[in-house]
Order: structure tokens, then sequence, then C-alpha cells
């Protein structure tokens, strides 16, 4: 899959460009030295590629330029002609207004315009999921496995903003997941795993939300939740059926017993605890009010001083600051001291009041069950009986859902033991073949890295490597830098304009690496030179030609004229687009700035 050629259908306004199969360059020239320092649309050679994201279906974003500027855009139409692996073309056309209707043509010759009406579409204005699909049977980039066609496309067009990872592109700022295992199938990893751990770990954590909202529900009891239900259900469902049974046989012996045994044993010890409770909390409250009302003394410095005096004794200053210092400490004290008290205070009435609140409803009970036991209307014991079968049956409604979400809740717990276990027979897994991969000769892994190793030899003259290693989660992480003599990756490697080849020459190993597999076979990359020195600059050029030319990728650059060294000059047949600041007519579209 190569570029062959991108118009629209205003040739006046939007230039066609023509690809060449090989090496290519879009060259910015500045004539106006004051619009070095200025980026942005200013040319377009960085919107070039967004506009081929564009043509090759895209999602959109409201912050994409053709949607951005809405009545400078919406009239246009583009088309992107292909070249495919297998041979032949095919076109694309994708409008600004109708975004989502697309069409779609296949041919045997290239450098076509089809901006008629009357072209005869193989697909026309279809929508566009149906069109990924279309566009990714003609492809047919089988590398890509489980994924489409649009991951492989995000690494072979880098924007300035892509540069600052070499694994991480710009457009990936969401969770790992959505990058990271396509990273590594594409290094020779095994994708499933990769993909299954960050699955796993999410379902795990999903599944520990709901276990402790559940447990929140459920409340923190000892021993096992359940089987405590389960006995306090037995409990109930006995009392329900004798209630029952004094109801159907109008025989409340049974009630009556209960009720001596309550008043006679619960409910007079449970208020003679009370008293003895209250007492005490009384007594003590009224030691602590006693603790208050005392005055808590003063010094009088002065007084003493003078009686000091009086009996021959005079005060020296050392001595005065040490008192104060005293009466000071004293103060600081007898503050924290009230304080303490007043808060003690509050909560031993507290207490008292929930004591006489409890006493209180303990006597109204104490004197229903007496007024019960005294009555011999069968129709008040009828209707006390009822209303306790009730309140039981009530109870047992209750117990049954919380043994339902208990069970629940040993569900959940087992569903997540089983996750916690495939995980971990997940991780292990990836060590596995992470071990494999890196240790077996002449995978796809490996040829990465020595087209990698050789790029920055080229270029930059020293090591570079790229590793991986498997995190804490049991993820891959991947790391490409430059090495010193001891085999660790130096801070070099942080560096912009080093960075900024450590990218490009991860894009172009892989490119390298599946030069001969059905995978995209084109690199836009948007700058690069403009921080390397000329001798640089001059061994990355030759490199990227050489290296395009050998493995049969198309390779596109941008660059602003003034950054190649001097004297240089590119080829005529190199150069498909000249982008200039004279005017509208040096400009990607030859319309008024927007």
């Amino acid at each position: 899959m190569k570029i062959s050629r991108i118009y629209s259908n205003f040739e006046d306004e939007f230039k066609t460009i023509d690809f060449c199969s090989g090496f290519n360059v879009v060259l910015g020239q500045i004539f106006h030295p004051e619009n070095l320092q200025k980026d942005a649309h200013n040319l377009g050679k960085s919107k070039l590629a967004e506009l081929i994201d564009f043509c090759l279906l895209k999602g959109r974003s409201p912050e994409f330029f053709l949607f951005k500027f809405p009545t400078v855009f919406t009239k246009y139409v583009f088309f992107i002609e292909l070249i495919l692996n297998s041979g032949g073309y095919i076109t694309i056309r994708r409008g600004v207004s109708r975004n989502t209707k697309i069409s779609i043509k296949k041919h045997s010759e290239g450098r076509q315009y089809f901006r008629g009406d009357g072209v005869s579409w193989d697909y026309e204005d279809e929508p566009i999921n149906i069109a990924k699909t279309l566009l990714e049977s003609y492809l047919d980039l089988a590398v890509v496995g489980a994924w489409n066609y649009r991951d492989a496309v995000a690494y072979c067009l880098r924007s300035q903003e892509d540069y600052t990872e070499v694994f991480k592109l710009d457009k990936f700022r969401g969770q790992h997941v959505f990058w990271k295992p396509y990273l590594g199938h594409v290094l020779g990893f095994q994708a499933q795993a990769l993909v299954r751990n960050y699955e796993l770990r999410n379902e795990i954590d999903l599944l520990g939300v709901k276990l402790a909202d559940l447990k929140k529900v459920l409340g923190s009891t000892q021993g096992d939740k359940g089987e405590v239900l389960s006995q306090h259900l037995q409990s109930q469902i006995e009392i329900s059926k004798s209630l029952s049974w004094q109801l159907d046989n109008l025989n409340f012996d049974e009630s009556d017993k209960k009720y001596i045994e309550e008043l006679t044993g619960e409910i007079d010890a449970e208020l003679e605890e009370l008293n003895r409770v209250k007492y005490y909390l009384t007594a003590r409250l009224r030691k602590l009010q006693k603790t208050a009302a005392v005055d808590s003394g003063r010094f009088d410095l002065e007084s003493v001083a003078q009686l000091f005096e009086e009996a021959g004794v005079v005060f020296g200053d050392q001595i005065k600051r040490s008192y104060s210092d005293l009466v000071e400490f004293n103060r600081q004290i007898t503050s924290e001291r009230r304080e303490f008290v007043q808060q003690q205070t509050s909560e031993l009435e507290q207490t008292l009041d929930e004591a006489a609140s409890r006493t209180d409803e303990l006597n109204s009970e104490r004197s229903n069950k007496l007024s019960y036991l005294s009555s011999y209307d069968i129709f008040s014991k009828y209707k006390e009986v009822a209303g306790r079968l009730a309140e039981i049956n009530l109870s047992i409604s209750e117990i049954n859902k919380g043994l339902e979400l208990s069970e629940s809740l040993k569900r959940l717990e087992e569903e997540s033991r089983e996750l916690v276990r495939e995980k971990t027979d997940t991780v292990e897994r990836i060590r596995v073949n992470r071990e494999k991969v890196i240790s077996g000769k002449g995978g796809i892994y490996n040829k990465i890295k020595d087209v990698f190793v050789d790029c920055i030899s080229e270029i930059l003259n020293k090591s570079g490597a790229i590793t991986t290693e498997q995190n804490g989660e049991g993820n891959l992480e991947y790391f490409a830098g430059l090495i010193g003599p001891d085999g660790i990756i130096t801070g070099e490697s942080d560096g912009h304009s080093y960075k900024k080849i450590l990218c490009i020459g991860f894009d172009l190993a892989v490119m390298s690496a599946y030069s001969e597999e059905k995978f995209v076979r084109f690199l836009y990359h948007d700058g690069g030179l403009e921080t390397l020195d000329d001798r640089k600059k001059l061994e990355f050029i030759e490199y990227v030609r050489t290296a395009s030319s050998m493995n049969g990728f198309q390779y596109i650059l941008t660059v602003i004229e003034s950054d190649l060294p001097a004297g240089f000059k590119f080829p005529d047949h190199e150069v498909v687009r000249v982008l200039h600041d004279d005017g509208a007519s040096g400009r990607l579209f030859n319309i008024p700035t927007w």
C-alpha cells in the first residue's frame, strides 16, 4: 500500500500531488525571514499529512482543520489514489460536507482523475464504517492481524507532536490497551495474551467495585454472612409457625408465656442495667460540671513581688521572666483542660439522653405487655399476635433478600478469584512468550532491532537499542534509546534532536523488516532534519533514500529548505511539492489564510 496521488475537486485551489514510489520530499521555502519561527498552516506541509489521514477515513474531530473552518472547506471533495500490494490501484473519494459517505473505485491504471459526475464507482456513498471494511479487504494487510489498517496507518504518519515518544504517538492519549498490544503484535509478541491481560485488569477492577458496594449493603458481621443469615432465618421461621398456629387455634398461651419471660427477664434486666448506667453517667456529669465551675486560679506577679519586697527579697529580671512564662503555661493548660471538660460533658449528656430514650421505649413495651397479659379479650390478643406475625414475616422477607445478596457476593468473589487465576496464567504466558521471542533467531523482533541499530549507527554514529521488559502488571514495556559503553541507555536518548531520530529509526526499522509482508509500505515524517548538524543531515537523507529503495517502501519527508546543508539540493524528481511563504500560490491551499 503506497500513495500514488492526492487531489480535489478544485484544482486551482488545491493542486494535485503525485508521489514517487520511493523517496519523496515536500519542500518548504521561506522567503520572508520573519516567518522562520512561525508554524501551523502558513505553508501547509503538516496539514498534508492530516489530509492524507482524512482521505484514509480518519474519524471526525471538531479540532481537525477541515471541520474547524467549515465556511472555508465545506465545498471541497478530496480523492486519494493508492497503489495496492497485490497490484492495481484504488481511489477513495471523501467530501467535507458529506464526510461519512465514501466512494471507492478499483482500477488498473494509475494517475487517474475521477472528479466528474459520470464516474462509475464500485461503491458509491457508502457509510464510512462499511467503507472501512471494504478498504480493509482491498488493502489486505495480513500483518495487522486482529487489528485494522487504521492502526497501521497511525504509525505511518508522524506529525511534529509524535516525536516526544518513540512508541506512543500523540494520537494515542487513551488507555494503554488501545495501542500497546498492537505495538507488541508488530514487534512479534503474542498479541492475544497482551490484550487479555489489560482486559482482565479492567474486569477485576470493575468487579472489585461491585463487591465493595455489595459488602456495604450487607454490612459487616463475624463469620460467614450467609451462614449467620441462614441460622437467623430458621429461628424466625419457627417463631412464624408458632404465631400462625396460635392464630389458627385461638390459643395464645405460648405468647403469654413468652411475654412473661420477656417481662421478668429481658425487659426488667435491661431496665435495671439502664438505671445503673444513668446513675453512673449522672454522677460523672456532676463531677465534670464542678470541675468546670472551679476557678482555674490566677497568678498575680505584682502582688507576689510586693509581698517578697516587704519580706526583704527583691525579684531579679530573670526570675520575673521565668515566672511570667509559668503563668502563660498555666493559662494554656487551663484552656486545654476547659476544652476537654466541655467535650466530655457534651458526650456524657448525649449518652445520657440515649439511655433515657431507651428507658422510655422499654417502659412503654413493658406497659403494653402487662396490658396484654391482664387482658381477657381474645380479640385484643388476636390483634397483638397478628401484628407480631406480620413483623416476623417482614423480617423473614428481609433475611431472604440478604441471603440472595450473600449468594451474589459469593458468586462475584468466586468470579473474581477465577479472573485473578486467569490473569496469573496470562502474565506467565506473556513472560514465556517474551523469553521465546527475544532469544529467537531470525524473528521479526530481532529483524526490527537489527535495522534500528544499523540506522542509528549510520545517521548518528552511535549505538542504539530496542528492548522490552515485563512490568508489575505483567504487561510489556518498550524502550528505545542510545546506549553507552556500559550497555545502559543514556540520557542523550531524551534530547529533542536524538529523540526524533529514534522515532524515525523505529518506523524505518518496522517498515524494512516487513518489506516482504502484506503490510503498509509508506512513511510520512513531518520534519526530522531541523535539529541535526549538517553531517548528520546528509547521512539521514542518504540512509532513508537507500533504505526506501532497497526495501521497496515509500518515504515522504517534509523539510524547510533553510534547514538543509548549504548548497544541498534534492533532485527534481524527488520533490513532489514546493511550498513557500510568498503569497497564496505557495501554500498547500492556494487561498487566503484562514
